[in-house]
């Protein structure tokens, strides 16, 4: 009975992390058009924020529960989950058109911060400095970024987004702001569901957290981009879908780790710096050849993405 009722609640918190987190993507899709910024930008930047505030969620709570290795083996496992899973199942769906400017200016910035932590991780702690530098590179990320977008703006990708509900009747910047605001509160209150619970089941089933985390909260937290990346995919929105994975993966090393790290130094346990982290780097690596060849993410490259992630997970549980 135990077991049941704690799963039904985890799965509750899981419901509603997916819902709030797709109002805030909606909120930032609208945002974006309402303030006419570029389809990357709002991949990179408004939606990547959007799809990684559950990681966020379950990262800080976690941080402030005193369970970080739950932290970062989520960061670890979305990470990979995202370019495994996620983009691996859009390109399968729809090749995906690479943007040449992501390659030149934020594909960098996600293979600088996936290398910077493994590299800040060899002694085994992810200090409060390391955060501190996370974070500066978390904003250095966001200027340049938006540097990037003053440019004219072209509406064509976001205008085949598809609203609903709320989002779709208002078109005040303040409404979709109060709105999204919400969105976050629901996010939170999920992800401390699935935290609390999460590590009751772990102990129930004697696994260790960070397992859990790399797994289970991993893909859980992870279907926003899942939703919002293939929809993009479907809808011929290519810089959104890449967009959102490559910004969401270096929102959740450099913004999420970084202040999560500011709340509690992380501890690793050094059979990750031996397997999670070079698969990480591995799958960092392949993305930025797909890319680079042809500009684009072809069905074969994608389906190779995917089954790469099922080898992954099968490995990490035997």
């Amino acid at each position: 009975m135990e077991i049941l009722l704690n799963s039904l609640i985890f799965i509750v918190g899981l419901a509603i992390l997916i819902i709030s987190s797709d109002w805030l993507i909606q909120g930032s899709i609208k945002l974006s058009s309402l303030l006419r910024l570029t389809p990357l930008f709002v991949g990179l930047v408004l939606v990547a924020f959007g799809t990684s505030t559950p990681e966020a969620g379950v990262g800080i709570v976690a941080a402030i529960r005193n369970y970080k290795e739950i932290a970062l083996g989520n960061v670890i496992g979305s990470n990979i989950c995202n370019i495994g899973l996620i983009l691996g199942l859009c390109a399968f769906v729809r090749p995906l058109k690479i943007n040449k400017s992501i390659l030149r200016r934020e594909f960098p910035f996600m293979l600088l911060a996936t290398v910077s932590l493994f590299l800040m991780s060899r002694d085994l702690l992810i200090s409060r400095l390391d955060g501190l530098i996370f974070i500066f590179g978390f904003i250095a990320f966001l200027v340049f970024s938006y540097k990037g977008a003053r440019q004219s703006f072209i509406g064509d990708e976001i205008n085949n987004f598809k609203f609903k509900g709320l989002f779709k009747r208002y078109n005040s910047p303040i409404a979709i702001t109060v709105l999204s605001l919400i969105s976050i509160l629901g996010i939170a209150i999920g992800a401390k569901l699935m935290v609390d619970k999460g590590v009751v089941l772990a102990n129930i089933f004697g696994v260790k957290p960070w397992l859990i985390a790399i797994t289970v909260f991993a893909v859980g937290t992870s279907l926003p981009e899942l939703a919002a990346s293939l929809t993009a995919a479907l809808k011929k929105a290519p810089s959104i879908s890449v967009g959102n994975i490559v910004g969401s993966n270096i929102f959740n090393i450099l913004l999420i780790l970084g202040v999560v790290s500011l709340i509690r130094p992380i501890q690793l346990e050094a059979s990750m710096l031996k397997f999670e982290f070079p698969v990480l780097l591995i799958f960092s690596f392949t993305l930025l050849i797909m890319m680079k060849t042809r500009h684009q993410i072809s069905r074969w490259e994608g389906l190779s993405l995917f089954l790469g992630y099922i080898g992954f997970i099968f490995l990490l549980i035997h």
